[in-house]
């Protein structure tokens, strides 16, 4: 057994943040008292909004994972589909999605089509790889 082992924090030491999407989604999530202050701090930066776009929030997540890998995971997760499901509906192949998902492949006209229907997206929002 491995003498590295994850810690699970437990919600005595952590934050809950619930995050509403359109839709039927609400993600629940806690979020360690340590981060606390970085979430202030981005919270007070966009205090006078009432919503952020998200492109902004999901900056550094686009610069590493590219814009149509963020569009894919989320529409996926908003859709409930595993990307083994997605693979099936699509018949592009688990690999290709989640290279997709995590920016080490580009995604194609025929490919974004394929994938945007089951999603209900525009395939346009695929094959975006910047932030505008």
């Amino acid at each position: 057994m491995s003498a590295h082992m994850k810690v699970h924090h437990t919600r005595e030491n952590a934050c809950e943040i619930v995050v509403k999407m359109p839709g039927k989604k609400s993600v629940h999530s806690y979020i360690p008292n340590k981060f606390l202050g970085h979430l202030e701090a981005f919270l007070n930066k966009y205090a006078e909004r009432d919503s952020v776009d998200w492109t902004v929030v999901a900056k550094d997540s686009i610069a590493k994972h590219k814009q149509a890998g963020m569009v894919l995971r989320g529409a996926r997760f908003r859709e409930s589909l595993s990307q083994k499901e997605l693979a099936k509906l699509t018949g592009v192949s688990q690999d290709n999605i989640s290279r997709i998902e995590n920016g080490k492949r580009k995604v194609g006209e025929k490919v974004a089509k394929k994938l945007a229907k089951p999603l209900k997206i525009n395939y346009i929002l695929l094959l975006e790889d910047d932030i505008s």
